[in-house]
């Protein structure tokens, strides 16, 4: 740190940045021996409950940044930018800890992501800064602050130098989400080439972070780089949809599944992203994708042969969906590859994969396994093909009772059977009593609202069922979740309806 050259530091008791752990050394501390991400616990910041103070809406780690730069236009942000900049203008050529920690309280209340590229050209722009200054001063950000947004302006100021020891700093931080970004950027500027570096970034986060290092791989030449990509590279906890088109086009997919043998990863990952750019979204799909077609034909001429898991048939099934889609602008879909003879051949492949025989014992067989992503997609397939499945989320729900979303799919489409079998669970598993504990606007999100979910599933078949679980809406119209009392009326409602109609 610093030494004080001025007796205004006298002033100051305390430091901003004198808290410990700083997020760097909280980060440093949870990284697992080997692979990625951070051990339990590591994506909680020690600053978590200033950052969300007065908050009822917590964010995934780097999700708030990831929509600003995804889907946000910039505001008119020019006068906190020309007070940062004069801040650190200020901190530079007197820097004495007043001044210091004036800048850093600055930088606490603003979010970095919508101010950092007009701050650091307007710190850029004079050539009377000093420079070592900025760099001591970027450092201590990094390495010291307790704040994530001090943290996140100090590594793309330091991202500026090209100062090897550094990159150890941005690989670190950037594990965790809230920084990835950052670290991309810092990466990108200050190590040349950057691909390497960044590659390694990507693989050790999947949030948002993954989401932001492989944009901005997307014009690499690197053979292993671009493999990895078609393989992995879009897979994140987010959306497959960022990434499908950018690894599709950055890894040459066309090129990859036009040999005359494909490998079984490929095949899964060309099925995956194919079946993101067909379901669109937040980025780029299909309909920008030029070399669509052909993947697409590419990739069911070897289904016809190689067609064997349950994510197979689902990806076919996506296809199919897409082809016979009425409602599309065909004609313009024409000019990119898919005219009326291609898409006849391909229904064709489609319907005489789908209609294999194999398809129900393997769904069949699949359906009663425990990991979550292979029960996931046989359900689907399953929904597909009509076999029944509510046993089997029965079975999986009595394993796991404090699951909201295995909950929902035991009560959704229950009939006149099934109600009393449902309703005597909901009696022993939701307390009704914690519940109704009286009206207020709690939105009814994250811990501690497990039960308010639950009965949210239940509310929203009762309507169907008049007289039946009484108690249960009673509970929901008391509930301090707005959501609860919401749909306890509507169900009201539709007994109403239902009397009227009676």
């Amino acid at each position: 740190m610093f030494k004080n050259q001025n007796d205004e530091s006298s002033q100051l008791t305390s430091m901003p940045w004198d808290e410990k752990p700083s997020l760097y050394d909280h980060i440093r501390a949870h990284i697992p021996p080997a692979g990625p991400g951070l051990t339990e616990d590591g994506e909680t910041l020690p600053d978590e409950e200033r950052v969300n103070s007065g908050s009822r809406v917590r964010w995934a780690p780097g999700a708030m940044d990831g929509i600003a730069t995804h889907h946000m236009a910039g505001g008119d942000s020019d006068g906190r930018v020309a007070r940062t900049v004069d801040l650190v203008r200020t901190y530079c050529s007197k820097p004495t800890a007043k001044n210091k920690a004036d800048l850093y309280r600055d930088i606490v209340k603003e979010k970095t992501v919508s101010l950092i590229d007009q701050v650091i050209e307007g710190i850029t722009s004079h050539d009377d800064l000093n420079h070592q200054r900025l760099y001591e001063l970027a450092h201590l950000f990094v390495t010291e602050a307790t704040d994530r947004e001090p943290t996140k302006f100090g590594i793309a100021i330091l991202g500026l130098f090209v100062v090897a020891g550094n990159e150890d700093l941005f690989q670190t931080l950037g594990r965790h989400d809230d920084f990835t970004l950052f670290c991309a950027v810092a990466l990108a500027n200050s190590v040349q080439p950057p691909d390497q570096a960044l590659w390694k970034l990507a693989k050790n986060v999947d949030g948002w972070g993954r989401i932001h290092v492989v944009e901005r791989l997307s014009q690499t030449d690197d053979a292993d780089i671009k493999a990895w990509l078609l393989r992995d590279g879009y897979r994140n906890n987010v959306m497959y949809e960022y990434l499908a088109y950018t690894c599709a086009t950055a890894g040459g997919l066309l090129s990859a599944i036009s040999t005359e043998q494909v490998d079984r990863e490929l095949l899964t990952s060309a099925g995956e992203i194919i079946q993101a750019l067909i379901s669109g979204g937040p980025a780029e799909c299909m309909d920008d994708y030029g070399d669509g077609a052909l993947v697409t034909a590419k990739f069911l001429q070897h289904m016809e042969h190689q067609a064997e898991h349950v994510d197979d048939f689902l990806h076919v099934h996506t296809i199919q969906r897409y082809l016979t889609d009425d409602e599309a602008d065909w004609g313009a879909r024409a000019e990119s590859g898919w005219n009326d003879a291609l898409r006849v051949e391909m229904l064709h492949q489609c319907v005489a994969i789908l209609d294999r025989p194999t398809w129900v014992p393997l769904v069949g067989k699949q359906l009663v396994s425990d990991e979550d992503k292979s029960f996931f997609a046989a359900n689907q397939a399953a929904d597909i093909l009509g076999i029944p499945t509510w046993d089997h989320h029965w079975r999986r729900w009595n394993k796991q009772r404090s699951d909201a979303a295995r909950w929902f799919q035991v009560v959704q489409g229950i009939d006149d059977e099934r109600l009393p079998v449902v309703l005597r669970a909901a009696t022993e598993w939701i307390d009704l009593k914690a519940i109704a504990t009286g009206p207020s606007d709690e939105l009814g999100f994250g811990p501690g609202f497990e039960h308010h979910t639950c009965l949210d599933h239940l509310l929203r078949e009762l309507g169907r069922f008049p007289g039946e679980g009484e108690e249960f809406i009673e509970a929901g119209l008391s509930s301090p979740v707005v959501r609860n009392r919401k749909l306890a009326v509507a169900a009201l409602s539709c007994w109403a309806t239902d009397r009227r109609q009676g």
